[in-house]
């Protein structure tokens, strides 16, 4: 993330969820990262930040992720959130990975998972949304782990902290 920090920019306080997504486009400014994909990094938020307001390409799905986190906590919406990773089998066979944001809303107390659109709830515990999110790619997930930003600096840099590797 350091090397696409940019000084000065931030991700905005958002006043609701729906501004998230729409912020970036829903996913439709999607941006492999280099070599298709073979060159993969995390984007710093002050980045995405920088191209969600000029609406320039966005990111891959683990930058879309960490920008969720960002904004959930900054904006107050969630008391807890997880940048989450995932490997799947398809149903052809083929593998592929996956990241998403899980979080734990901060005015219901209940755990959700949201990938490029808005967040869907679990009503089961925390750790089924790696199922959920495979679901919607037709997939199994094979392994997964999640781990916690428990705070964002003022310079919209994640802290990570614990690290949970689930069992499915």
């Amino acid at each position: 993330m350091r090397v696409t920090k940019l000084k000065g920019k931030r991700v905005r306080k958002f006043d609701s969820l729906n501004e998230i997504p729409n912020s970036y486009g829903w996913g439709t400014r999607y941006k492999r990262d280099p070599l298709n994909g073979k060159l993969d990094y995390l984007t710093h938020p002050s980045r995405l930040a920088h191209n969600a307001e000029n609406e320039l390409p966005f990111g891959d799905c683990d930058d879309h992720a960490i920008y969720w986190c960002v904004a959930l906590l900054k904006a107050g919406f969630a008391s807890q959130t997880w940048f989450c990773i995932y490997q799947m089998e398809k149903e052809d066979g083929s593998l592929s990975g996956h990241a998403i944001c899980v979080y734990k809303s901060a005015s219901d107390g209940m755990y959700y998972w949201v990938d490029y659109p808005l967040p869907s709830c679990m009503d089961e515990f925390r750790d089924k949304w790696a199922y959920r999110s495979a679901e919607t790619y037709n997939a199994t997930p094979l392994c997964a782990g999640m781990i916690e930003v428990t705070e964002v600096k003022e310079d919209d840099t994640p802290v990570f902290g614990e690290i949970t590797v689930l069992s499915l």
